[in-house]
């Protein structure tokens, strides 16, 4: 498979199952114990919308309809 060139479709599902199973892991954690950083506390809401219009970029970029 490495010698063999990535069809774009296969490689955009790969990374919206990989972005969605990295979503479903965040919303699952408990939270951390030290303070979180106040640029990053978003709510798994924000970070799923972000999630989804990268997909959506990513999508638009490779000429895969939504």
């Amino acid at each position: 498979m490495a010698d063999e060139p990535e069809n774009p479709d296969a490689a955009a599902d790969r990374l919206e199952v990989a972005l969605e199973r990295i979503a479903n892991l965040a919303a699952a954690r408990p939270a951390p114990v030290h303070p979180p950083i106040p640029d990053s506390d978003l709510s798994v809401a924000e970070i799923a919308e972000r999630l989804d219009s990268l997909i959506g970029r990513l999508r638009a970029a490779l000429g895969k309809p939504d």
